[in-house]
């Protein structure tokens, strides 16, 4: 990424980018350079080997004095990389602390102090669900009788302004917007004038409180984001409502 070195599946960063690109949302390490979005090309490398530095393997085998044989550099490749130690099995591996002259010395916490500091490990993200009128009359329903089909539903992944918390909310098709903002406000303990909801690609600013959720191509789910409410001037990118166009949105789900 940015021509940088090659991400290895198993490092926390990548884990947390393809999870939020699964879950619909556009990468959190991506919103800062490019805030509106940024479309993906996709292509599948899983058969080619990623040489560090562009220097080819080295193709014989080699010794070591007092070991045995090395093996060939080809085979080298971990069969299982994603049991490569993380910073967290590292420092499970160290004691927590050990006495010298009487004296007790914590060894985890400057260890993991220096780790953060040059490479600071992704926060985990808080799955919230939250508390609608609509999950209230599901879960009475599901009790009740357990055998009527569930009527039509909007699933609500909404990811705050951190990406560290998504809220999740089931609601009506014809709820509004107005009634998404009030729930999390509330959920959220905060005023409801302090953040916008959006989504990406193409950029929809959802302004219209009156906008049913079926109106706004909200159902039957869509991952959403948070932001703080910016300056007027700022969101002239961004439409207000549903935003027309011949590309798919990965906001809202498809039907």
């Amino acid at each position: 990424m940015f021509d940088g070195p090659f991400q290895p599946f198993y490092d926390p960063s990548t884990q947390r980018c393809l999870r939020d690109i699964l879950d619909g949302f556009f990468p959190s390490e991506l919103q800062r350079l490019y805030p509106n979005g940024v479309p993906f090309k996709v292509s599948d490398l899983r058969n080619q080997v990623y040489l560090e530095d562009g220097l080819d393997p080295f193709p014989g085998e080699g010794r070591v004095v007092g070991r045995q044989r090395m093996r060939k550099a080809l085979d080298r490749v971990e069969e299982h990389p994603g049991s490569r130690m993380t910073a967290e099995k590292f420092l499970n591996r160290l004691p927590k602390c050990v006495i010298r002259q009487g004296e007790v010395i914590d060894i985890r916490g400057p260890i993991r102090d220096t780790l953060q500091n040059c490479c600071p490990l992704p926060a985990r993200i808080q799955e919230i669900v939250v508390e609608t009128p609509t999950l209230a009359a599901e879960r009475e329903r599901s009790q009740e009788s357990p055998n009527t089909p569930a009527p039509p539903l909007s699933m609500l992944r909404i990811k705050s302004e951190n990406g560290e918390q998504v809220f999740l909310l089931m609601m009506q098709p014809d709820n509004t917007i107005g009634d998404v903002r009030a729930l999390l406000s509330q959920a959220r303990a905060m005023d409801a004038s302090a953040f916008e909801i959006f989504s990406t690609f193409p950029p929809t600013l959802y302004q219209d409180d009156t906008l049913t959720l079926r109106a706004a191509g909200l159902v039957p789910k869509a991952a959403l984001l948070l932001r703080s409410r910016r300056d007027p001037k700022s969101s002239l990118n961004f439409s207000s409502g549903p935003c027309p166009g011949p590309g798919p949105s990965p906001g809202p789900s498809p039907q």
